[in-house]
């Protein structure tokens, strides 16, 4: 409380002294831009008068000479000066005196007014007073972080005593643990702006903290709210893994996560390192890379890693890539869209109080859903030619535990498992 308190006073002195600094640097632009409009008007008005003042002043130049001139002439016996008074007739500038420069008039004439509004400060006070909300809590807390393989499932929720209605969320994560809102330390990355309550953040590293935090906001053209409270959490599940043995068959990489079918190597089988797909958990497999297919290639989940020959047995979900489904060797009558490049096969499973496992397998906006009865299968290690070889059942814990498993015979195939 104390510290997110200063920190709150912190925030609000730095945002009102930087509103302060722009609203009086803001209000002296203004005035000097009004300033520099008035001079403006000053200048253009005035030059039209200062040059008909110019030629008004110059004409009576010209009178008081015109004038002077005739009373010399008058004054020596006018009669027999008949030739000066005619050349004096004749003189421009005694002509010029019945012509006067065209002057504005008083209604063409500028007269600067400035057009203030006298209840601008009271508007000005009105907008200052609705800056800020100080918030107990933000709108939008981290409720749960679950551990997934190499991964972490946050969810949150919106404050039930809050007026305003979420429609769109921000989660961010940055590498630590850090408590404060605010510490400068911490490398923020965004993980996920949507409508969901949840997002499951994947490739992280394992045993590593994670600070996780939210936001949200009514309408996507409002303002993000405030963060919520951030939350650390690690997960100390290993992400999904191919087995590293002597099989030749296939290279590995990318932590090896993605397995590269190679030309050698006998068995056309891999499998994963261990039984670490759980109900509750999703399996995604990528292909990478695709070659020609052959009978009996494809994916599937197992609860053990024993046949290394074909999938379409006991204990084994299996699809072909022609996309047909087979559930302990039986071909369900729904298929799925042919395995190529690009495609993205998804299983997920639901452990069922009756014992059986809820599967979905999806691929392309299609899925395939079933029942599955692993309950009889006996749990422990069994053993065959030297090599130990588990069950995925796990008795002890009363949950499914499934191997995931490849099948290619053709070079140049290429997955990837998330």
């Amino acid at each position: 409380i104390n510290s997110s308190s200063d920190e709150a006073q912190k925030q609000v002195e730095a945002h009102f002294t930087r509103l302060k600094n722009a609203l009086i640097a803001s209000v002296d632009k203004r005035l000097e831009q009004l300033k520099t409009e008035i001079e403006s008007i000053r200048e253009s008005a005035l030059k039209p008068l200062d040059e008909c003042k110019a030629l008004v002043d110059e004409g009576l130049k010209s009178a008081a000479h015109v004038m002077e001139e005739g009373t010399s002439i008058l004054s020596n016996e006018p009669e027999s000066n008949t030739e000066k008074i005619i050349k004096f007739k004749e003189n421009p500038k005694t002509k010029s005196l019945s012509s006067v420069p065209a002057i504005p008039s008083p209604a063409e004439v500028a007269c600067v007014n400035v057009v203030l509004n006298p209840d601008f400060h009271a508007q000005l006070e009105a907008v200052i007073s609705l800056e800020g909300k100080v918030l107990a809590r933000a709108p939008v807390q981290i409720t749960d972080i679950i551990e997934k393989p190499g991964s972490l499932l946050v969810q949150w929720c919106e404050e039930i005593d809050d007026d305003s209605e979420m429609y769109e969320f921000w989660l961010q994560y940055a590498m630590g643990g850090y408590k404060n809102l605010n510490d400068s330390n911490a490398v923020f990355h965004t993980a996920y702006v949507g409508t969901s309550n949840s997002y499951l953040v994947k490739h992280l590293r394992t045993n590593t903290a994670y600070t996780f935090r939210v936001c949200g906001r009514g309408e996507s053209a409002t303002p993000w709210s405030a963060w919520g409270v951030p939350k650390v959490a690690s997960t100390s599940i290993s992400h999904y893994q191919w087995e590293t043995s002597d099989n030749n068959a296939y290279t590995l990489s990318n932590e090896n996560k993605t397995a590269t079918r190679t030309s050698e190597g006998v068995t056309h089988v891999l499998y994963s390192n261990k039984p670490s797909f759980l109900p509750g958990n999703m399996l995604t497999i990528k292909v990478l890379d695709d070659a020609d297919k052959s009978p009996g290639d494809g994916l599937c989940i197992s609860l053990d890693n024993k046949a290394k020959e074909a999938f379409g047995q006991d204990g084994f979900v299996y699809v072909n890539l022609y996309g047909n489904v087979y559930v302990d060797g039986q071909e369900m009558t729904m298929q799925l869209p042919e395995i190529k490049k690009g495609s993205i096969v998804a299983f997920q499973a639901e452990s069922l109080p009756n014992g059986k496992v809820r599967i979905s397998i999806q691929t392309e906006e299609k899925e395939v859903t079933f029942d599955w009865k692993v309950d009889a299968l006996g749990g422990g290690d069994s053993v065959d030619n030297g090599s130990v070889l588990s069950t995925g059942r796990n008795c002890a814990k009363g949950q499914a535990e499934f191997y995931f498993g490849i099948k290619f015979s053709q070079e140049d195939w290429k997955i990837a498992v998330d």
